[in-house]
């Protein structure tokens, strides 16, 4: 299963975007499966409610690597996974961008890959059956 090819855009103005779907892909949600990833009016990024519908446990990481960059929390996402179910991912919201990694803190999903990742952490949450 795969995620968009290009951002696409409502008439509400509502979009989905091609990082976003990607990353709800590889959690087997299809594009298909819901309307839009970003609401233009309350300006929000509905990736978790669309895990959650989908039955995925989603919870928020963001105390134990605030301030951190991508490639600085590589470490500390090795640490946390310790506590987590196993199998677990984490979904990692940069500016205007989402990827997700892997328990070992490795890049699963990145569709603007970064060298040295220096892009600054805004959430980060481990997601789980």
């Amino acid at each position: 299963m795969t995620g968009l090819t290009k951002h696409q855009t409502t008439q509400s103005g509502n979009f989905k975007t091609i990082c976003v779907s990607n990353v709800l892909a590889a959690f087997g949600i299809h594009p298909d499966d819901y309307k839009f990833t970003y609401n233009n009016r309350t300006k929000s990024n509905l990736t978790v409610s669309i895990l959650r519908r989908a039955g995925f446990h989603v919870r928020s990481r963001f105390s134990q690597v605030k301030g951190k960059t991508v490639g600085g929390a590589r470490a500390k996402i090795r640490k946390i996974a310790k506590t987590d179910p196993k199998g677990v991912k984490y979904l990692v919201q940069v500016p205007e961008h989402v990827l997700l990694l892997d328990e070992n803190g490795e890049t699963i999903i990145d569709t603007a890959k970064r060298r040295r990742d220096a892009r600054k952490i805004l959430s980060i949450y481990a997601v789980y059956k």
